[in-house]
């Protein structure tokens, strides 16, 4: 009996290590263990947006969003691009498959070991919704898990990632004057600074913060009635935007620029850059683009579809008219990767 329960015992450890393995990418380090927790909006969310009938805002369940996603099975799982976002590319550079498992699936499926992802869709730094809850929420329920013992409280070995894209809490900017996007810009790193200053209270020793993206160079904003404008501002807002988070939240030793205005500028924007842009032929144009300037990618009328889908995805740096492609996300993380690795340094901990 005492070599059957031992037998049992090796076998439960094995079942459990390989079960843990699982999540871990393949060119990880399997002697590093750390956690990951991601806040945001659609930059990093991997399914937390509550699925619907379909909208501008419950899009990412319905195709096309997901086609070229092969690790999901080509389908759409809530995530904001034709196959992988930020949160999946963080991820890898530590070693896992993919994003820790959203928020939304914790009451079915428990605490994932490898951490867990607060990021929704739609939200903002200061404004959000019931749905789409904006960060400082997102922010205290993941403190709320951690005082409940629901989340380990030791988070040494965590790094927490902060993405946003800027389109809700800058939603208005074509109708704002500057005076009222200095006073946003203001708030919003506020709001971003506070966040961080409360996870490093918790023990959160590594943070990635994110730039908001060139704004005026995003389909979004460039897209007029004669096509994309590539004379576009690349500096509207962001530069403003970075300025003040330079000043509130970069100072702190333990957090990353994550600088998606440069690197994005460089991909995208930029007309003399190097190899790694110079494989996007479309850089403001969108994969997937709505048949209106109102409308939204994967939007249908009476069962038709509202927009077209490129036959090339790789070749475009944005899928719909904020967010990257899969191919977009890969070289932007390829750009900083180098970089999060030195500052990370997780052999150290």
């Amino acid at each position: 009996m005492k070599l059957f329960v031992a037998i049992c015992s090796v076998l439960l450890l094995l079942f459990n290590a390989a079960h843990v393995e699982s999540r871990r990418h393949s060119d990880g380090d399997s002697d590093r263990q750390y956690k990951l927790f991601v806040f945001g909006d659609e930059y990093a969310d991997t399914g937390n947006y509550p699925l619907a009938d379909l909208t501008r805002t419950t899009r990412a369940w319905y195709y096309p969003y997901g086609s070229n996603d092969y690790d999901h099975g080509t389908a759409a799982s809530g995530r904001f691009s034709n196959g992988l976002v930020l949160s999946d590319f963080v991820a890898r550079i530590l070693g896992r498959e993919d994003s820790p498992p959203p928020e939304r699936q914790r009451e079915q499926n428990g605490v994932d070991p490898s951490g867990m992802n607060f990021a929704v869709g739609g939200a903002g730094v200061v404004k959000g919704t019931k749905e789409a809850p904006k960060l400082g929420t997102q922010i205290s329920k993941f403190k709320t898990m951690v005082n409940h013992g629901i989340i380990d409280k030791d988070l040494k070995h965590s790094v927490a990632l902060i993405a946003f894209s800027g389109k809700r809490d800058y939603a208005h900017v074509k109708d704002m004057t500057n005076a009222e996007i200095e006073a946003t810009a203001q708030d919003v790193t506020d709001k971003i600074a506070d966040a961080v200053e409360q996870l490093m209270e918790l023990g959160v020793k590594k943070l990635l913060v994110s730039t908001l993206p060139p704004l005026g160079c995003t389909p979004w904003l460039s897209r007029s009635d004669d096509g994309y404008d590539d004379s576009c501002d690349s500096n509207m807002i962001a530069s403003i935007h970075s300025v003040y988070l330079d000043e509130k939240v970069l100072k702190y030793e333990a957090v990353f620029n994550l600088d998606l205005k440069a690197t994005f500028d460089h991909l995208a924007v930029n007309r003399n850059s190097g190899s790694r842009a110079k494989k996007f032929e479309y850089k403001l144009e969108p994969c997937c683009e709505s048949f209106d300037q109102s409308g939204y990618c994967g939007q249908r009328e009476n069962g038709k579809p509202q927009y077209n889908v490129c036959s090339k995805p790789d070749k475009h740096f944005y899928w719909d008219d904020i967010n990257p492609t899969d191919a977009g996300w890969k070289a932007v993380m390829e750009e900083l990767q180098e970089s999060i690795e030195n500052f990370l340094d997780i052999s150290s901990w």
